[in-house]
């Protein structure tokens, strides 16, 4: 047989992108079969070798849960062996199930939750997340899981995680098209052009959306809409092209006739409503106005609620405004379906 000089040798690419994002953040990776996951306080992350793998576990998804127990014990994770955990009986269980959840929440927008599972006896808890992760809920995990999705936001984590996570879907975009059911990538979901993942139905579409207003078009006239979903500055709004598949934040138009249901501007969506000096609202309602310090009117919002506000937003008791003819100019200035109206409906979790 012909003896060729070997000068190369083939690495998976997304083993090496998350080796990269381990070693910019300081930490170096060992293979070993004496170990599954162990981290030695001191820089170094050692991982088992591929024949020790589930035939549904990667190298990339080890790697990336060994990070997001980093962030549950915090930055002092860096110099604690095992991030302080310790694996012979239940005692951190919270802290495992707090990493699932911030490795659920982070993978999530990238169409990766179910690529970068875990593994393992640890797999019913993963199953069973909800859709948000690090929703408020009476799981103690939760509390200890928000406080590390907000270390990830932070440096040195948010650009390295944000660049691994977006190369890792990157490639699932291309495989995604050229493999079987069979294939991990295959789980892997798509994602819009503009970052989020596409919507379930391919029926819907940029131009049926509430969030997509008239825009200039490009040099090529091919995009005629913007969108506020991802970019709330006006003045900056990425084009959409009307007939496009709609993301997963995709919304049913509204108008004034669907606001009883909502109500967002009239709650929690802000947390003050002034009234200048001049409008009439304060001679018609002089017991509604309250001076705030330096002697700004204002109407109170006790628990983010004006008191003008009655209903629950359910039929047949409908938000409503006691004194909607005779509003404040504020309100009366206030665009349904406009950018405030989407922050507003953010803010109490009607939109996303």
């Amino acid at each position: 047989m012909f003896d060729r000089p070997i000068s190369h040798r083939y690495e998976d690419p997304v083993d090496m992108i998350w080796i990269q994002a381990a070693n910019d953040l300081g930490i170096e990776i060992v293979r070993s079969p004496d170990a599954f996951a162990t981290y030695d306080g001191k820089g170094t992350l050692t991982i088992a070798e591929a024949s020790y793998f589930d035939a549904d576990d990667c190298l990339a998804q080890m790697i990336f849960h060994e990070l997001c127990h980093w962030l549950v014990a915090g930055r002092r994770g860096l110099h604690l062996a095992d991030w302080g955990l310790s694996n012979l009986d239940d005692r951190d269980l919270t802290l495992e199930y707090a990493t699932h959840r911030v490795q659920a929440a982070l993978s999530t927008p990238y169409g990766l939750r179910d690529f970068m599972a875990v593994t393992t006896d640890w797999r019913p808890y993963w199953d069973a997340l909800p859709p948000d992760p690090l929703k408020d809920g009476d799981d103690p995990a939760i509390t200890i899981a928000q406080a590390a999705a907000h270390l990830a936001r932070l440096s040195p984590f948010e650009p390295v995680l944000t660049r691994a996570l977006h190369a890792t879907a990157a490639i699932a975009d291309v495989v995604r098209n050229v493999t079987n059911e069979s294939s991990l990538w295959s789980v892997t979901q798509p994602r819009h052009r503009l970052g989020s993942l596409l919507s379930d139905s391919e029926s819907l579409n940029c131009g049926a959306c509430a969030w997509a207003i008239p825009g200039n078009s490009d040099a090529t006239e091919t995009l005629s809409l913007s969108c506020r979903q991802h970019n709330l500055d006006e003045n900056n709004l990425p084009g959409v092209d009307p007939d496009e598949q709609a993301c997963e934040r995709w919304e049913q138009k509204f108008a004034i006739e669907d606001c009883g249901s909502c109500g967002a501007c009239c709650r929690q969506g802000f947390d003050l409503l002034t009234v200048s000096a001049q409008d009439p609202f304060i001679n018609l309602h002089p017991e509604l106005i309250q001076l705030r310090d330096g002697g700004e009117s204002c109407v109170p919002r006790p628990d983010g609620v004006c008191v003008a506000l009655d209903g629950n937003g359910v039929a047949p008791d409908p938000y409503r405004c006691r004194h909607y003819d005779t509003r404040p100019q504020n309100c009366a200035d206030f665009e349904v379906a406009g950018t405030a109206c989407l922050l507003a409906r953010r803010r109490v979790g009607l939109s996303r």
